[in-house]
């Protein structure tokens, strides 16, 4: 981000001095350096945004010259189009020339282009030192696994560590890897993970062993782990899942992103604005709810509560308090019934227009959250549905949402039967990602809210 941000700003200056203090524009205005400065500083936050959502931040030198191109190229004309938008919404008849758009425009691709090659060279350089290394553990026993592990090793600059191997459910191919260097298998995925600090899995099995690719991806998915495989000549032909490579060894990246590079742009616009606006416009409102909890019952007006978020990662929700303090104290984790006793009075009513949840949106603008996406559950819960449900860990690939499909379509859980239930449509929102689901159940919540009515 440091390179970026230096790029950045020579754009904007570089450009501002083209156009109105290198002479070749006779009939160009005067403009103070201190206002051309600013402007520069003032950009770099918002161009590190549009990088930091288009992933522009993760390591890539194992990509060719022509993909870091294109990681330069899209987030740029992106923020371009972002900017003449919001240009237009604030003042339509301003403009401040043309040739000053296309020099900012060249020179920012060039700028972060070059920035980007320096960071890359850097990191090839600490890769081969041994100083930026990715784990990584290959899937698989026979000569595909050892063919593989030779070719990282010769091929330093990659920075993978192959930590060991790990021997498939049923495959038929002989052992050719040593034997010390194999950590366990497939069943017992998730502790290799953990106690080896483990990035990547690179499987070297033919997929078309289904259940040995899915005891690896759910596992994998739970604790974030890239899984890329091997792929052979039918997965080829068929497109079955987004290619990817390494320095020209072909792989396929499993679980690829569902929503386009605009989506994620304009999904994290949604959840910052509708975010920042709910909670500044509707304060008063808050205000008032935090004074009626308070007279209602003894306690603080907000509760936090551990809930379990994208890759497994444990994060403490805000709520307002809606049931009487130490709740819990006595009977331990346990799901609210429809007529608890617990519930407070005031509770009851946030509860049935969900404005408990409103608080939440901090953990939104934290990250921790989206406004749209499968609820987050509470840790004991989640590890008694893994255990019920094998393909649970699926939920935990996004990020967790104040609103669903699920809430917007079904009542609160009271049981283990309902978030059964509930797991039907979660599953429905994470294959059918799209930012027009998103505002289908933003008007669905809106209803909800409004009439109190809990199930459609």
């Amino acid at each position: 981000m440091g390179f970026d941000g230096i790029a950045i700003f020579l754009a904007m200056t570089f450009s501002a001095w083209i156009k109105f203090d290198s002479g070749i524009f006779s009939d160009s205005i005067l403009i103070s350096n201190s206002v051309i400065f600013s402007g520069a500083l003032l950009s770099v936050p918002f161009w590190w945004l549009i990088f930091v959502v288009s992933g522009s931040y993760r390591l890539h030198w194992d990509l060719s010259w022509a993909d870091e191109l294109k990681l330069v190229v899209k987030p740029v004309t992106s923020g371009f189009i972002i900017l003449f938008f919001a240009a237009f919404l604030v003042s339509p008849s301003a403009s401040i020339g043309r040739w000053i758009i296309v020099f900012y425009y060249a020179s920012l691709l060039l700028f972060v282009f070059f920035a980007r090659g320096c960071m890359r060279i850097l990191e090839r350089i600490l890769a081969k030192k041994g100083l930026l290394v990715r784990r990584a553990a290959i899937v698989g026993t026979g000569e595909a696994a050892s063919n593989l592990e030779s070719y990282l090793t010769e091929n330093t600059a990659l920075g993978y560590e192959v930590v060991g191997f790990i021997a498939p459910g049923k495959t038929a191919s002989l052992v050719t890897v040593p034997e010390d260097r194999i950590l366990g298998s497939v069943k017992g995925l998730q502790g290799i993970i953990r106690n080896n600090s483990i990035k990547e899995l690179l499987v070297t099995i033919a997929s078309n062993f289904h259940d040995d690719i899915l005891s690896l991806l759910l596992p994998a998915a739970g604790e974030g782990i890239k899984v890329k495989v091997v792929p052979d000549l039918f997965d080829v032909v068929a497109g079955h899942v987004h290619s990817t490579q390494i320095m020209g060894q072909p792989f396929m990246e499993i679980l690829p992103e569902r929503l386009s590079f605009w989506q994620k742009i304009v999904k994290v616009f949604i959840d910052y604005f509708i975010s920042i606006c709910v909670l500044l416009i509707g304060l008063p409102l808050w205000i008032v709810f935090a004074i009626m909890i308070k007279l209602d019952s003894k306690g603080s007006v907000f509760y936090r509560q551990e809930r379990v978020g994208k890759g497994g990662k444990i994060f403490k929700v805000f709520k307002f308090r809606s049931m009487v303090t130490d709740a819990e104290k006595r009977s331990g984790p346990i799901w609210a019934g429809k007529n608890d006793s617990r519930v407070t009075r005031i509770g009851r009513n946030l509860r049935k227009s969900r404005m408990d949840e409103i608080p939440q949106l901090i953990n939104v603008i934290r990250g921790e959250m989206s406004i749209v996406g499968p609820r987050p559950e509470r840790p004991v819960f989640v590890e008694e549905l893994r255990k019920m449900y094998p393909f649970y860990q699926k939920r935990l690939t996004i990020k967790p949402g104040l609103t669903g499909w699920a809430q917007v379509k079904l009542e609160y859980d009271t049981d283990m039967e309902s978030v059964a239930n509930k797991l039907r449509y979660d599953f429905f929102y994470i294959e059918n990602q799209s930012i027009f689901l998103d505002l289908e159940i933003l008007a669905r919540t809106l209803k909800v809210v409004l009439t109190g009515a809990g199930a459609h």
